[in-house]
């Protein structure tokens, strides 16, 4: 355990790590939100002659983003790191695998309802932190929360639906990696700069 030390300034500290990595986690954030966009439009407008491409596309955007929450937790400032990461990176995980290896058939219930519990998580994740950088009077947290918002009005869908939601797996696949894309799309275009 670290203690507190009241001469270290642990705002400072966050806001010269984010200035540092800003450029390039923004350009990652693009990236992913591109092609999980673009792997969400494929998959609804090919429901079924690509399905299995756009299966493993997805498995494999998924796995990143669960990989992704990894690396963000363990370059995260102690006093800002966010243990729902690991909980988000974990469940991002475990669908990229169920989609990868299991048959549709046996999954999408299971699918169905861990997108819903993903969401959820991912969705508290962005809120507690948009929360804690305003707490400490961090500007720019408004793309943050927005898109955590979204998250979780994305899982009470999947949740209150989950029969229909199972017969259109596809389509629910579709609107995850599309949110989810266009969530990517509007945090990195909300990174800016932080200065005091």
């Amino acid at each position: 355990m670290r203690w507190f030390d009241s001469d270290f300034d642990y705002v400072q500290e966050m806001i010269d790590a984010w200035n540092r990595g800003r450029k390039r986690m923004r350009t990652v954030y693009f990236i992913l939100g591109a092609l999980l966009l673009i792997a969400g439009i494929l998959t609804a407008v090919f429901p079924i002659g690509i399905f299995a491409v756009i299966q493993y596309l997805a498995a494999a955007a998924v796995i990143g983003i669960g990989i992704y929450h990894f690396i963000t937790f363990a370059s995260m400032t102690y006093y800002f790191r966010d243990y729902m990461l690991i909980i988000s990176g974990i469940l991002n995980v475990l669908i990229g695998i169920m989609l990868l290896i299991m048959p549709i058939q046996l999954t999408v219930q299971v699918v169905t309802f861990m997108l819903a519990f993903l969401l959820i998580f991912n969705g508290a994740e962005k809120l507690s932190f948009a929360s804690r950088l305003r707490y400490y009077r961090i500007p720019h947290a408004g793309a943050l929360t927005f898109s955590g918002v979204l998250n979780i009005i994305l899982a009470a869908v999947f949740l209150l639906l989950p029969f229909v939601s199972a017969l259109a797996l596809n389509y629910i696949l579709c609107a995850y990696l599309v949110i989810m894309g266009i969530a990517l799309l509007i945090e990195a275009a909300g990174m800016r700069k932080i200065e005091l």
